[in-house]
C-alpha cells in the first residue's frame, strides 16, 4: 500500500480534520469521487469499520459511473464510524491510500428523525395506573414519545431532582402497599409500547437529595464543604450571572482522592443510568441527562461508552446550555443525539428566525429537541403573553423545526402558568379546551405525515422578515411534491395580510395547487404572489403541488 498524490481526487465529503457529519440509522450513505487525471482502469473502495462488530473493518466497492465513482450504502447499525478511500490505477495490481485524513459519520437511532413528545409530570399526574389511562389521550393528540421527570423516590424537599433513593419508585405513585411500583411500572411500560410511545427518562447525575440513603450512609461520596452544617457541598447554577445553590441538592464527589471510594461511585452511578436506561430501551427510547454541563467530563465519557455498548439503539439526549463551539466539540465526542434547545429565548419573530436558521445551518451535525417551552419554563401564556399562542408557536417549532419537539403537560389544556413538581401533589383535573387540543392535534399529524418536515437545511423564509409573521417553504427532494408553506402569527392581537412571492416555484410552470392541510381545501395559483390573511396566533399550512 501506498500515499495516493496530492491533488489527484475530487470528493464529495469533508477532508478537513476532525470533521464530522450524521446520518440517520438506515439512511444511505452516498459518497462520490472523481479523478481530475484519465484513470480508465481505477477501482475504488471505501475502507470503513460501519456496521461492523467489535470494531473490525470492511471494504465497500464504488460502481463506476459516467461521471466518476459512486457509493450508495444504507448503514443499519446505530454508531461512530471512520472511513478512508482505498483506490488502485491500474486495475488492482497497485492500491493507495487516499492521503486525506479519515472522514467520520455518526449514526442516530432511527426513531429519532420525528419526535413528538409530551412531558409528563408525575407529581401532578396520579398514580402509575393512572398515567396507564392517561397514554390514550396523549397518543390520540398525536405524540410518539413521552417524557418523565424522575420517579426516585423523594427526597424531603419531594422534588424530583432531589432522590432519596435512585432505584426505587416514589410511594406516592403507587396505589397500595399491595401493589409492586415496578410491576406496575412495567404495565405503564407495555402500555406505551403498545400505543408506539417511546419513554424518555431524566438521568440525575450530579447530585442527590441531602436527606438521600446515599448522603447518609455514604458521606465521604459527596464533595466536602467545611462551610456547610452537614459539612457537604450543595450543587447550584449560574443563573443571571449569579451562583444560585441548591439548598436541598448535594453534590456529588466524582473526583474523590482515594482510588477504591471513587471507582465505587463511578460503578454505583453508572449502575443507576443502567437501570433506568433498561426501561427506555424496551420502548426504543431514550434518555435525558440533566444538567450535563455541569456533569463530571470524565464520568460521562465513560458512562455514554457503558450505555452505548449495552443498548446501542438507546437515544442519548441532553440539557447542555453553552456556546455553539463547546456543543459541537460535545456533539462529536459524546455523540449526543438531541441537544434540548432554547427557542422560548427568542419570543420576537426576527430573533426566531434567526434562531430557527442556525438550527438547520448546524443540523448536519448538531440534532436539537425544539420544544415548546418545558417543565422549568413558564407556560405559554407567561412567555408569550397568552395562552392562544401555544398553537402558532407550537406550529413554528414543528413545521418549521427539524422534527423533534413537544410540549408540557397542561399546555393543551391552556393551562396558565408553569406546573409546580415540587411535593407530593393531589392529581390535577384540567379543565377541558378543545381548541388548543384540535390545534396540537393537526400539527402533530402533519409533522407525522411528511418526510419534509424532519430535515435540516431545506427551510427557505418567505415572509420578507416580517416583524410578526413567520412564513417558511420547506421544500421537498421529491420532484413530484414542491413541499409545503407555513405560516405562524406570533402576534396575540393583531390580524394580518401580505402578498408572498412564489416565483421561484411558479416560473417552470403554468400553475401551482395550494392545498390547505387544515380546511382541505384546494386553490389553482397562476400567479407569481398570493395573499396572505392571518389572524391573531393563526396559522396557515399549504402543500404544493403541480397543477394537472
Amino acid at each position: 500500500m501506498r500515499i495516493g498524490k496530492q491533488g489527484l481526487l475530487r470528493r464529495s465529503f469533508s477532508v478537513v480534520p476532525d470533521d464530522f457529519f450524521r446520518l440517520y440509522q438506515n439512511d444511505e450513505l452516498r459518497l462520490d469521487v472523481e479523478f481530475l487525471k484519465e484513470a480508465a482502469a481505477a477501482k475504488v473502495f471505501l475502507h470503513t469499520n460501519i456496521d461492523c462488530p467489535q470494531n473490525r473493518w470492511r471494504e465497500i466497492e464504488f460502481q463506476k459511473g459516467v461521471d466518476g465513482y459512486h457509493l450508495s450504502y444504507p448503514i443499519k447499525q446505530c454508531g461512530n464510524y471512520q472511513f478512508k478511500l482505498k483506490y488502485s490505477l491500474d486495475n488492482g495490481k497497485t492500491w493507495y491510500w487516499d492521503r486525506v485524513p479519515f472522514s467520520r459519520v455518526i449514526v442516530d437511532p432511527e426513531p429519532l428523525k420525528d419526535i413528538r413528545m409530551y412531558t409528563l409530570i408525575p407529581p401532578i399526574s396520579g398514580t402509575i395506573r393512572d398515567w396507564i389511562d392517561l397514554l390514550p389521550r396523549i397518543a390520540g393528540l398525536g405524540f410518539n414519545a413521552v417524557h418523565l421527570l424522575p420517579l426516585t423516590s423523594l427526597d424531603d424537599t419531594e422534588s424530583p431532582y432531589a432522590a432519596f433513593d435512585l432505584f426505587s419508585i416514589d410511594g406516592a405513585y403507587i396505589d397500595s402497599e399491595n401493589d409492586s411500583g415496578f410491576a406496575l411500572f412495567q404495565e405503564f411500560t407495555e402500555k406505551a409500547r403498545d400505543l408506539g410511545i417511546r419513554l424518555c427518562f431524566d438521568l440525575v447525575l450530579n447530585h442527590i437529595g441531602t436527606g438521600s440513603r446515599m448522603a447518609r450512609m455514604c458521606p465521604e461520596w459527596i464533595v466536602p464543604d467545611k462551610t456547610e452544617k452537614d459539612g457537604l457541598k450543595r450543587s447550584g447554577c449560574w443563573h443571571m450571572n449569579a451562583w444560585l445553590k441548591w439548598e436541598d441538592l448535594v453534590k456529588i464527589y466524582y473526583d474523590h482522592p482515594h482510588p477504591d471510594i471513587r471507582k465505587d461511585i463511578w460503578s454505583y452511578m453508572k449502575k443507576y443510568a443502567l437501570f433506568w436506561s433498561y426501561f427506555a430501551d424496551l420502548t426504543g427510547g431514550m434518555i435525558r441527562l440533566d444538567n450535563l454541563h455541569s456533569s463530571h467530563e470524565g464520568f460521562i465519557t465513560e458512562l455514554l461508552e457503558e450505555i452505548r455498548r449495552t443498548y446501542p439503539n438507546l437515544a442519548v439526549t441532553a440539557e447542555f446550555f453553552t456556546d455553539s463551539n463547546t456543543i459541537l466539540k460535545k456533539a462529536a465526542e459524546w455523540q449526543i443525539n438531541l441537544f434540548l434547545a432554547n427557542q422560548w429565548e427568542y419570543p420576537y419573530a426576527e430573533n426566531l428566525r434567526n434562531y430557527i436558521r442556525y438550527i438547520h445551518d448546524i443540523g448536519r451535525k448538531v440534532r436539537f429537541y425544539l420544544p415548546l417551552t418545558t417543565h422549568d419554563t413558564g407556560a405559554p401564556a407567561q412567555l408569550f403573553g397568552k395562552a392562544e399562542a401555544a398553537v402558532s408557536r407550537y406550529a413554528v417549532t414543528a413545521l418549521m423545526g427539524t422534527g423533534q419537539t413537544g410540549i408540557v403537560q397542561g399546555t393543551e389544556h391552556g393551562y396558565p402558568e408553569k406546573i409546580n413538581f415540587m411535593g407530593r401533589k393531589d392529581k390535577y383535573r384540567f379543565s377541558e379546551n378543545t381548541g388548543f387540543a384540535e390545534g396540537i392535534r393537526t400539527i402533530n399529524r402533519l409533522l407525522g405525515s411528511s418526510p419534509v418536515f424532519h430535515q435540516a437545511g431545506n427551510l427557505e423564509w418567505i415572509d420578507n422578515g416580517h416583524g410578526a409573521v413567520l412564513g417558511a417553504l420547506r421544500r421537498s427532494e421529491k420532484p413530484t411534491d414542491q413541499g409545503y408553506l407555513i405560516f405562524a402569527n406570533l402576534d396575540i392581537q393583531n390580524p394580518y395580510t401580505f402578498a408572498v412571492d412564489l416565483s421561484s416555484l411558479i416560473k417552470t410552470r403554468d400553475s401551482l395547487a395550494l392545498e390547505d392541510c387544515i380546511s382541505g381545501l384546494c386553490t389553482v395559483v397562476k400567479t407569481d404572489h398570493i395573499p396572505v390573511d392571518i389572524e391573531p396566533c393563526g396559522i396557515r399550512v399549504f402543500s404544493i403541488a403541480a397543477s394537472e
